[in-house]
């Protein structure tokens, strides 16, 4: 239930200056918000932003759908539970995980989730433990590498996606398919960075380790979004709330 495709801790360790000379291995994939059931006022919200929405997609066996902006690099999706679907058994702990993110003002869960892609000929294993989930509709070997460790039960849902399923894989293929696909009303191209806010319980406590690139936590009183398109050389500031905690810049 990954996608619909397919650093305090450094600090007091004295380890953060020889990390952060380390070139990045990840980087930026997509990043998703879990909305209310259908999505509506959160659809309008983007679209009056002027971003071109794909269709809908059902995910039978996980329970959810989804909605996606798609870029030449990144997309940017809402996700919601969908009641009409089945959940396998597999899927059953991370719908309770979306319904949690759902009603995230009241439970204190962050409503976010952070795909990250391995940068090309990056191979190497994390130096903390991560989980598997396999994506057997991708290939056989395929999996998603699930980052977030037991102490994270409130924080960002952050993964790796298989090879397979990361955008710069099919994102042409899927353009020829949707000539419109990345032709966005507002203008914009590309995801450049985005910047996720939330309590000290909803940053991933591996997010420092992994060090993504074009990817930033921040410490704040509650969840945001801030979302870069095309590194924000416009200057154009469109604040979403209350609609989706989100902002962008462009």
């Amino acid at each position: 239930m990954r996608s619909i495709i397919g650093a305090v801790l450094l600090a007091s360790c004295g380890l953060a200056p020889t990390l952060a000379a380390q070139p990045p291995r990840l980087e930026l994939d997509h990043v998703y918000v879990v909305v209310k059931p259908g999505g509506v006022e959160e659809i309008a919200a983007l679209k009056s932003a002027g971003f071109h929405i794909a269709p809908p997609r059902r995910h039978d066996g996980e329970g959810t759908a989804s909605v996606a902006a798609f870029f030449e690099n990144a997309y940017l999706e809402l996700m919601w539970l969908d009641s009409t679907l089945s959940v396998a058994p597999e899927h059953v702990a991370a719908v309770r995980q979306f319904r949690a993110a759902e009603s995230w003002r009241a439970s204190g869960h962050s409503p976010f989730g952070i795909g990250l892609r391995r940068l090309p000929g990056e191979v190497r294993d994390f130096a903390f433990p991560t989980t598997r989930e396999p994506a057997p509709w991708i290939d056989a070997k395929a999996a998603y590498e699930i980052l977030n460790q037991p102490t994270d039960s409130l924080a960002v849902d952050i993964f790796v996606v298989p090879a397979g399923a990361a955008v710069p894989n099919w994102i042409d293929r899927a353009r020829k398919r949707s000539p419109g696909l990345l032709n966005h009303p507002g203008g914009g191209y590309k995801i450049t960075a985005v910047r996720v806010y939330g309590t000290s319980q909803q940053q991933p406590s591996t997010i420092a380790l992994a060090r993504p690139a074009g990817v930033e936590t921040r410490t704040a009183s509650e969840p945001l979004l801030e979302i870069y398109i095309d590194g924000g050389a416009r200057k154009l500031r469109t604040d979403l709330r209350p609609a989706l905690p989100v902002v962008l810049i462009r």
